[in-house]
């Protein structure tokens, strides 16, 4: 959000400068200013989508896995919601008491600029109550791991020396290739 922030005010400089902000006009910049903030937010979210989805489908019971999926992407139908509404809300707050508002239908006149700042801030404080939040839970839960078992085969000594030869075999629906070892 402080990068959009960023560009969305070099683009009002701009707009201001070639005296554009009361018509509306066209911003006479290059699209690929916009960049920087769409690259972080598509690697943020390749990262965090597919280790949601892992999240959910791997720590769900097995008759739960498809509603482990759904909930994830039902997470994502929330947040834009609650995107929305901040946005609707942002913008009846900003125009109280008879001033402009960030957010208007001219985009050269709006402060989306002061909208992104804000998100920013948000953001700050949001995430830092939630990674308290984080290691409140984590302290309380259990991980439902697929390899107890060869991690406590491990822990006892069974399993040590070289790798003999590979049998698959059932973990729950997983099928692994289990290490037979001298």
């Amino acid at each position: 959000m402080i990068t959009a922030s960023f560009s969305e005010r070099r683009r009002l400089s701009v707009a201001r400068d070639h005296g554009l902000v009361e018509n509306g006009k066209q911003v006479p910049l290059t699209i690929f200013i916009l960049l920087p903030q769409f690259v972080l937010m598509g690697v943020a979210n390749a990262f965090l989508e597919v280790a949601k989805i892992k999240f959910f489908y791997d720590q769900a019971p097995e008759r739960m896995k498809s509603l482990g999926t759904s909930y994830s992407m039902t997470s994502l139908g929330i947040g834009n919601f609650l995107s929305s509404f901040l946005l609707s809300t942002v913008s009846h707050v900003t125009e109280k008491h008879g001033h402009n508002g960030w957010i208007l239908n001219n985009l050269n006149a709006s402060h989306l600029d002061y909208y992104y700042a804000f998100f920013a801030i948000l953001n700050a404080i949001l995430n830092l109550l939630n990674f308290i939040f984080f290691l409140v839970v984590v302290k309380f839960y259990v991980y439902k791991a697929e390899f107890t078992e060869m991690i406590d085969m491990l822990n006892e000594g069974q399993v040590i020396g070289t790798v003999e030869r590979f049998q698959p075999s059932s973990v729950g629906n997983l099928q692994l290739w289990d290490f037979w070892m001298w």
